[in-house]
């Protein structure tokens, strides 16, 4: 009974299938087992790819961030009043506090311009 009923679904299939002509093997072949350059770089750019998103996301990020952190490292430390800008000393005149090197430049000002 089992042969039997194999032999009944491959008849049916066989009869269900007998118009359907697969026409174009040799090109499957040829895209499957490439023989010449042209067939083996047709199937090399045929390939399908996985990207993951995330690294590929993130490594542009993480490149970003250390050449962002190397130039801050490289820059030269620049003050607006020299190299020794960065040791300014507090003094305390007239109940305020201001930065030596302006208060000393802001009298020297206003000693100039009473001056002339």
């Amino acid at each position: 009974m089992r042969k039997t009923e194999q032999l009944l679904i491959k008849r049916t299939l066989e009869q269900e299938l007998s118009e359907i002509r697969f026409t174009q093997a040799a090109e499957v072949l040829r895209a499957t087992h490439p023989r010449s350059w042209r067939d083996m770089v047709r199937a090399f750019l045929n390939k399908e790819l996985e990207l993951p998103l995330v690294p590929l996301g993130t490594a542009p990020l993480f490149l970003l961030a250390a050449l962002f952190v190397y130039h801050l490292a490289e820059q030269p430390k620049t003050y607006p009043g020299g190299p020794q800008q960065h040791l300014r000393e507090l003094i305390e005149e007239g109940g305020s506090y201001y930065w030596k090197d302006e208060y000393e430049r802001k009298v020297n000002r206003h000693e100039g311009d009473h001056q002339s």
